[in-house]
């Protein structure tokens, strides 16, 4: 595994765990409603969420590849496709996301929070489709594939730990708040860059 191949998985995993949406909602609340180390339960329990989506990911694209390469190509294309679209919809929405509920259940614990946000999105199953379609050949060996995996994983929960030792401070909470539209539209520029700089491998 070259290192090109790690820093193009490491930072398209950090990118997908960096786009605001449910998840950060969640783990955010966890630190500023209960603790700390909520937040931080939650964060990896997200991460394990995640971990698990790319598994199915890895290993359902690895069966596609042994059976019909030309589904395979189609996924890529329509990974492509996808990347654009959530790209294009993330420089639109103008939607600001709901820090406010304190609804959070004592009587759930926040791992499952983090867990069952990651698990209940099927759309976190259909993006990693989309972008380990592009790591994924017939030559990859299990190293490759099990790096894939856990790199998702892992990143993910790193990601959102530091984001919980972040919102724990009320000046960084706001500054991160009034921030977050401008990192949308920015992570969503950089889908689209990466969505056509995928779609030249069709072309050359």
């Amino acid at each position: 595994m070259s290192i090109l191949i790690f820093l193009k998985v490491f930072s398209v995993c950090l990118l997908g765990a960096m786009s605001p949406g449910p998840s950060m909602v969640v783990i955010i609340n966890n630190a500023i409603l209960k603790s700390r180390y909520h937040g931080i339960l939650a964060s990896l329990g997200h991460g394990f969420g995640i971990g698990t989506y790319a598994l199915f990911a890895v290993l359902g694209i690895g069966i596609i590849i042994n059976t019909n390469i030309f589904i395979f190509n189609g996924i890529k294309i329509i990974s492509i496709l996808f990347l654009i679209y959530l790209g294009i919809r993330n420089i639109t929405n103008q939607k600001k996301l709901n820090f406010d509920n304190d609804s959070l259940k004592s009587g759930v614990t926040s791992f499952m929070h983090g867990l069952s946000i990651s698990l209940l999105n099927p759309k976190i199953f259909i993006w990693f489709v989309a972008i380990y379609s592009q790591f994924m050949s017939s030559d990859n060996d299990i190293i490759l594939n099990v790096f894939l995996i856990l790199t998702a994983s892992i990143v993910d929960a790193t990601w959102y730990i530091i984001l919980t030792f972040l919102v724990t401070s009320a000046i960084a909470l706001e500054s991160i708040k009034n921030k977050l539209l401008i990192l949308q539209k920015l992570i969503g520029y950089i889908f689209i860059f990466i969505g056509l700089i995928l779609s030249l491998q069709f072309f050359i």
